[in-house]
């Protein structure tokens, strides 16, 4: 965690390497040029933004070249527990006084492109603590990225704990300027918590906490009587549909947790302060340094842009991992942990037969197989072995997929028995016990088996956990990891063996620890903080686990839930693809009615991330194998939640198809209420359309045209517990693709071809599918076809399709892939002008 001295007076070279450390990536186009303050201030700016430091205030300020303020009063901030700096706690801004400041600026290039940044060194004439400030900004980024650095300076060691790379308090003169800003879009910490939308101004409905267990902050409410809001990793600002957004972020989270406290502190401004907490306090040698890793202010010209644009900049960043999806099946939500090897072979026999042609891939083992937490061999339930059951899994075609806790350790095990000092400790040097209790709980007395966390900062952990997940991949072959209970093991550590260790990075060492033992090839899906563990995981679970129970339950998972399914998918949406694969959990249909079940699986395969079943599906309805089947597999593109800022729950979800013979929008509403129908009215400029335009829809699940869609609103009516899944394409007044009922995306997996021949009026397209199955595609056109006695309507047989007209204006065209997996169709208009 600590780095080695810098010193107060840095010379380029160890400038270079103390920067290079750090996994910047930076390669510095030019030498670092010393700077004069020009009235007091040290400047620099891009074709976007200009920013200054006041040698004067000891804060800095940012404006748009047009010279608006952004941001103003800014400052960089220490917090520490311990040490001769003064008494527990105290906070120590570079704008406090008693720094002697100097200034370089540097064009440098790294993974967001090429730069140019302002240091400030403050050094302290007390010779405790200097604090270096990185001021960056990009030539094509309208966007500002500051990073604070803190080197104990003082002959003892001091405890830190954390950094305020960017604190703009209205008490202390700091301010971020958004015009008519009303609503905060906040973060949690990880899946159990998909944060809020939150309208400034309504006190009860403030946040004012959401630790993670074991972690406070330095900060509580800091702008008098305004309101403070707490979201985790980054936020975005709203100040209206078609208005310019900001959000507000951690680029990396790799030597701290990053934490946000945001108040509306007046019209169009706002306070908050960027927290980069070590949690536990780490120990800062004397002549070491410790760094905040760098936050974001990005501005774009909506507020989705903005959270995109953040996203992909965390991303490229971070050298995200973002094109491995997983399709498969898990054990856990009708097992839970009394899954069996015998269960596992016969849903993977199942699947083999019905789900693998359409695209099913892997088959996932969950909690219950292993004997206890810290031995991972299987259980009496397991009499083969876990190697055996992953050549079983293979043998039917699919990859395996398993389950672990890695830091968990149970009492029983040998781990525990042989290496207590494996494990975390207490503050007094006694285990620490863990567990799912809340927080501030004693552990209960009476738990059996007891649990004690692995503490991978030990070299032993290390070693143990590395060969642990070099046994599960390279041994017993598993091409697929779930990793889960992090919140309450490593990350609720009291302390660490090793003490400049942060949360976060021991949490990114041991994912860099299964990383390198899992190799690139292996699927990691993390349950914990991805925002701590981008680049080096896969996909990341983003929403709660509430499917237990009975039919309610089932049902709260996807639709009522604050945490679940289409909450998380919404306030979550713009991570998919740019900085991990979201994972928006299982599709379990069992309990649910088959309108339900409809929903449910559009919604998932709206989220275009990780697409699960888990249900038992040796006993699924085959109505609801069907429901499966049609969403099987994952597009891979997420679908924008146009009511996203609307309010705190979310229901409507475009997505823009664009293939190289066409495009179209699909547009899913769904309707929580088991009671109620509701109709909702959406313009069209917010699911991506042009007001003016007339489009067709047509709706999926009923398997029929919607209406023409003109002016410059869609009202779309949805029936109790349901959605309304439609497809939207511009009308081009001659016949054309509508969609199809093999998968949601209604083209975009199953169409390879489509062309119009205007010279003989023919609209051509080749279908991909599976051997010896079927579906449909509609063809729409323009002028009303009347039923006629001589055959129009009748079947027109072409080998292996075949041709009907089943409504004024739509023509099925049923396809058959009886020999190959690919078929060649044609509808000739003329034959079905009588």
């Amino acid at each position: 965690m600590a780095v080695p001295p810098s010193g107060p007076s840095l010379s380029r070279r160890d400038f270079i390497r103390s920067v290079s450390l750090f996994g910047l990536s930076v390669a510095f186009s030019s030498p670092a040029k010393a700077l004069r303050p020009s009235g007091g201030k040290f400047t620099t700016g891009n074709g976007f933004l200009v920013v200054s430091f006041d040698t004067g205030s000891g804060t800095f300020d940012v404006h748009r070249r047009d010279g608006r303020p952004l941001l103003v009063g800014a400052t960089s901030c220490v917090n520490f527990a311990t040490g001769p700096i003064g008494p527990a706690g105290a906070r120590r801004r570079v704008s406090d006084g008693g720094f002697h400041y100097a200034a370089q600026i540097q064009a440098f290039t790294d993974r967001l492109g090429r730069g140019v940044r302002l240091t400030i060194r403050c050094t302290d004439s007390r010779r405790l603590a200097d604090v270096e400030i990185h001021l960056s900004l990009y030539e094509n980024l309208q966007a500002l990225t500051c990073e604070a650095i803190c080197t104990n300076t003082s002959q003892g060691d001091v405890s830190i704990h954390s950094l305020e790379p960017v604190r703009a308090a209205v008490n202390e003169g700091g301010v971020l300027y958004a015009d008519d800003v009303s609503k905060c879009l906040t973060n949690g910490e990880m899946y159990f918590d998909a944060g809020a939308v939150h309208t400034f101004g309504s006190k009860e409905g403030a946040i004012s906490s959401g630790h993670l267990k074991g972690v406070d902050l330095a900060n509580g409410p800091f702008a008098g009587a305004s309101e403070t809001i707490h979201s985790w990793w980054n936020a975005g600002l709203f100040s209206g549909h078609g208005r310019e957004g900001i959000a507000l972020g951690y680029l990396e989270n790799t030597l701290s947790l990053g934490n946000l406290l945001i108040a509306r502190t007046g019209k169009d401004e706002i306070s908050f302060v960027a927290e980069s907490v070590y949690a536990p306090t780490i120990t800062l040698r004397s002549g070491h340094s410790v760094r905040s890793n760098r936050f974001m202010i990005e501005i774009a010209e909506s507020p989705y842009q903005a959270l995109e644009h953040y996203a992909a900049a965390v991303g490229k960043a971070n050298d995200a991992r973002t094109h491995s999806i997983l399709n498969g099946w898990c054990s856990w939500f009708y097992t839970l942990s009394f899954v069996s090897q015998d269960e596992v072979v016969a849903n993977a026999a199942f699947a083999a037969e019905h789900l693998k042609p359409y695209g099913l891939q892997y088959i996932q083992v969950d909690e219950g197989y292993q004997r206890w937490h810290g031995e991972w061999e299987g259980n009496e339930r397991f009499p083969n072995g876990m190697k055996w059951l992953a050549d079983r899994i293979k043998g039917f075609g699919f990859k395996a997929g398993i389950w672990i806790s890695p830091y968990v350790v149970e009492e029983p095990t040998k781990l525990f028995r042989e290496h207590p000092d494996w494990l975390l400790k207490r503050r007094d040097g006694s285990l620490q016990r863990i567990g799912n209790w809340p927080e501030g709980a004693a552990p209960p007395a009476d738990e059996n088996p007891k649990k004690y966390a692995l503490d991978i900062t030990h070299p032993g952990a290390a070693k143990w956990l590395h060969d642990l997940v070099d046994t599960i991949v390279n041994d017993w072959g598993y091409e697929m990891i779930k990793i889960d209970f992090v919140a309450w093991s490593l990350l609720a550590a009291e302390r660490y063996h090793d003490p400049t260790m942060s949360a976060a990075g021991a949490y990114r060492k041991g994912m860099q620890i299964m990383r390198q033992a899992a190799g690139d090839r292996c699927h990691i899906l993390d349950c914990g903080p991805g925002a701590i563990t981008t680049g080096l995981i896969d996909s990341m679970r983003i929403e709660v686990d509430v499917n237990y129970g009975f039919h309610e339950a089932a049902w709260a998972t996807y639709f009522t839930h604050p945490a679940g399914s289409a909450s998380a998918m919404a306030k979550r949406y713009y991570f998919h693809g740019k900085t991990w694969v979201n994972d928006a959990d299982h599709l379990c249909m069992d309990l649910l009615t088959d309108a339900q079940s409809e929903a449910a699986a559009t919604l998932i395969a709206m989220s275009g991330g990780n697409l699960f079943s888990g249900d038992r599906l040796t006993q699924l309805d085959p109505s609801k194998l069907e429901i499966l089947k049609k969403i099987t597999p994952s597009l891979g593109e997420a679908a924008v939640p146009v009511d996203l800022f609307d309010h705190d729950m979310q229901y409507a979800f475009a997505m823009t198809v664009e293939r190289p013979f066409g495009h179209w929008t699909l547009f899913a509403v769904f309707n929580p209420s088991l009671t109620d129908a509701v109709t909702r009215i959406f313009r069209l400029d917010r699911l991506g359309l042009v007001p003016g335009r007339r489009y067709i829809a047509y709706d999926f699940w009923k398997q029929q045209l919607a209406g023409d869609v003109h002016g410059g609103e869609l009202a779309v009516t949805v029936q109790p517990g349901s959605v309304t899944l439609l497809a939207l394409h511009e009308r081009s007044g001659k016949p054309q693709f509508a969609s199809t009922d093999r998968h949601v995306s209604q083209g975009a997996l199953e169409l390879k071809q489509l062309q119009w021949d205007e010279r003989t009026k023919t609209l051509s397209g080749t279908s991909t599918g599976p051997l010896h199955s079927a579906h449909q595609v509609f063809v729409y056109v323009p002028d009303a076809l009347d039923w006629t006695w001589d055959g129009s309507a009748l079947f027109r047989d072409h080998g292996p399709y075949s041709l009907k007209l089943v409504d004024p204006h739509l023509i099925r065209v049923h396809v058959r892939f009886d020999a190959s997996d690919e078929v060649r169709w044609e509808v000739r208009y003329a034959e079905f002008l009588a």
